[in-house]
């Protein structure tokens, strides 16, 4: 019988006590181990983590928040500018609200996982995180061996973003939806200085292309899935019915493309993380909110959105034409 060979990953582990560096690296080779084999590289130094970023690539990173030298926010940061495909996810017994909006606002950590970890949780996450990542970069070299041949999708005039925006509350939805739909002078200045900071990040909404629907019932939400293709949905957190996170991970399961943002003055850490590692938001925002903030953070998901769909869509057509030629 031929052996069964398991892909082996580059996982990058950093925490200030070297006695969880070597419980994570003991725990990744321990069985169960799953389909994955994981080569734990482990820091207690970020500086010293970062540096050896510049040299070898890693597929997941698992880093503490709370460091003497550097936040796992500057961390992270500072890790995405190397290497924006390593997949982020934050171990902590310690942190605030703050900082965990930020975390997720600002690197889109796929998980947050706390200490004490359970075995179970920290394996899958990884190994979900790794799914993750390797689906996103074949995709992405597959469209790209089309739009070396000058193939690329174009661009509909006519495509709208759908928008749904989900709260108890029917004022705080005419509120959303008028915040997304109306530009205010601040939004220029907010744009240009975005641009002057990161090309990529400068976009924003055009009013003609986003349709923006409400409703203040999730199971309704959850119906209108059936029949409409949403780009993006905002949700509350606290409502009768449903609560927001429960919500956006059943909306996940309708349309996984979609993009999901969670917006709440009453959801608390506990909340938030379930957000993260349940329904992988892709931002959080307070109430009351910001309204260029807000915008910014929907273009920013829809951008994302758009890129990936793309790449799934010209990746679909290179197999059509059997030009996948291996992971090399």
């Amino acid at each position: 019988m031929t052996a069964v060979e398991h892909p082996e990953f580059s996982v990058l582990v950093v925490d200030d006590e070297a006695n969880i560096v070597s419980a994570i690296r003991r725990e990744l080779n321990t069985p169960p181990l799953g389909r994955y084999r994981y080569a734990v590289e482990g820091f207690s130094d970020p500086n010293q983590a970062l540096a050896r970023a510049r040299e070898k690539e890693f597929a997941v990173v698992v880093s503490d928040f709370r460091m003497p030298q550097m936040t796992g926010l500057e961390f992270l940061k500072a890790l995405y500018e190397i290497q924006p495909d390593c997949m982020r996810l934050v171990l902590s017994g310690q942190t605030d609200m703050d900082a965990l909006v930020r975390m997720i606002n600002e690197t889109h950590i796929y998980r947050f996982i706390p200490k004490p970890w359970t075995n179970y949780f920290l394996k899958s996450s990884i190994s979900q995180a790794i799914d993750f990542r390797q689906a996103a970069l074949r995709n992405r070299r597959l469209a790209d061996l089309l739009r070396k041949q000058g193939i690329a999708l174009p661009p509909d005039p006519d495509e709208v973003d759908h928008i749904l925006v989900v709260d108890d509350d029917v004022a705080i939805c005419h509120a959303v939806a008028r915040d997304l739909t109306h530009r205010g002078r601040v939004d220029d200045v907010f744009a240009a200085m975005r641009a002057d900071v990161d090309q990529t990040r400068a976009a924003t909404l055009d009013n003609a292309q986003i349709s923006v629907q409400v409703s203040t019932s999730p199971a309704h939400a959850l119906r209108m899935a059936e029949s409409v293709d949403f780009s993006c949905i905002i949700a509350d957190y606290k409502m009768p019915e449903m609560d927001g996170v429960r919500l956006l991970d059943a909306f996940a399961e309708k349309q996984p493309d979609c993009a999901r943002i969670l917006l709440s003055g009453a959801a608390g850490m506990d909340e938030v993380i379930a957000a993260v590692d349940l329904a992988h938001i892709q931002s959080f925002i307070a109430k009351p909110w910001v309204d260029f903030e807000l915008r910014a953070a929907v273009t920013q998901a829809l951008a994302q959105r758009k890129l990936t769909i793309e790449n799934k869509v010209l990746a679909s057509m290179c197999r059509a034409r059997n030009l996948d030629v291996g992971e090399g």
